[in-house]
């Protein structure tokens, strides 16, 4: 998603796409695989540069829980509209490709068609990195890239940065890089996952014109181990808090969405978002400004790169199932496990 000659993000340019039609229209495989993985029993997919979100949107009516990540503030501004026309949860993430906000085992699948070679070849060593990373063990990613046979690699005479990258000159790509590979630079990119097919397509013939554009079409799964969270440092904690959205008072940019509990912060504690850390205030029944209790769980978001801690005064304790009910307001945007003592 950017060239390590220019590290400015470099978006794809929506606003010179005059027909958005063919962009809502999901490709063949994306039928597929969500066949497939509903059959595997997977639950949730990161559409990763999910552009305006055509596949998101078909993955959300299959029934997964559906993260879309693009750097495209103007996609995902559309697809937030256009996921509230099409009655489907879509949690929309602004995001990098080389340095996602998720935490670590986040998805059991991610589908990435002709969006993650948006990189140069270091760049494209760091996509594969956090790909790995936000698999869960066992997780499964398929993804397009460009063919080294294809003309705009071969013949057009467009610039490279590297043995691998294109530079793009003109239209809605305009200074977006480019990643082209063969069999062998796949057996690379790969050589930490398992590859369970790889294709070779020549899309030789659309829109009327017959043209050289070939791209590999690549599945592959992670064998690893789940990494272990151990929050008994933090869970029995005393916090002392600061309530800045308290019950009955609405969320400051979604309105509907008034607050059954107090939500705060503990000062002085950064969590994974970098800003401080938000604590859900359960047990009292009023309106509060300030807070001092104990930690009695913990929410890990998956889907993000936060936790939110639960606090109750003395120490009351709740059952998973009555702490889910009451985050849940909140929380059923995200995916995540709650974890106790």
């Amino acid at each position: 998603m950017r060239s390590d000659l220019d590290k400015e993000y470099i978006p794809f340019d929506w606003s010179v796409v005059e027909n958005k039609d063919h962009w809502l229209e999901p490709c063949e495989e994306s039928y597929y695989y969500a066949q497939k993985w509903k059959r595997e029993g997977r639950k949730s997919v990161l559409d990763l540069g999910c552009g305006l979100g055509r596949h998101a949107v078909l993955f959300a009516k299959y029934g997964f829980k559906v993260t879309a990540a693009d750097i495209s503030k103007d996609a995902l501004d559309f697809l937030r509209k256009y996921r509230r026309e099409q009655g489907v949860d879509i949690s929309c993430r602004l995001a990098d490709m080389e340095k996602l906000p998720f935490a670590d085992d986040a998805f059991d699948a991610i589908f990435a068609m002709h969006s993650a070679g948006h990189a140069d070849t270091q760049g494209m060593k760091r996509v594969m990195e956090e790909i790995k990373r936000v698999l869960k063990p066992d997780g499964t990613v398929f993804m397009t890239l460009c063919s080294k046979e294809t003309w705009t690699y071969a013949e057009s005479g467009l610039p490279k940065v590297d043995d691998n990258t294109v530079i793009k000159t003109d239209g809605p790509e305009q200074g977006v890089p480019h990643f082209f590979v063969d069999r062998d630079d796949i057996a690379k990119l790969f050589a930490d996952l398992e590859l369970i097919k790889v294709r070779h397509i020549d899309d030789c013939y659309d829109g009327g014109k017959w043209k050289n554009q070939k791209h590999y079409f690549i599945e592959a799964v992670i064998r690893k181990k789940a990494k272990r969270l151990d929050y008994s440092d933090i869970i029995g904690k005393h916090v002392d808090c600061k309530i800045d959205r308290p019950l009955g008072s609405a969320h400051p940019r979604h309105p509907d969405m008034v607050y059954p509990v107090n939500y705060g912060y503990v000062p002085g504690i950064i969590a994974g978002d970098g800003a401080e850390q938000d604590v859900y205030i359960l047990g009292i029944d009023e309106p509060l400004k300030e807070f001092s209790g104990t930690i009695i769980a913990v929410y890990h978001r998956l889907n993000d790169n936060e936790d939110k801690w639960i606090v109750t005064a003395g120490g009351t304790e709740f059952t998973a199932e009555e702490i889910l009910d009451k985050i849940g307001f909140q929380e059923k945007f995200f995916d995540g496990e709650l974890y106790l003592k």
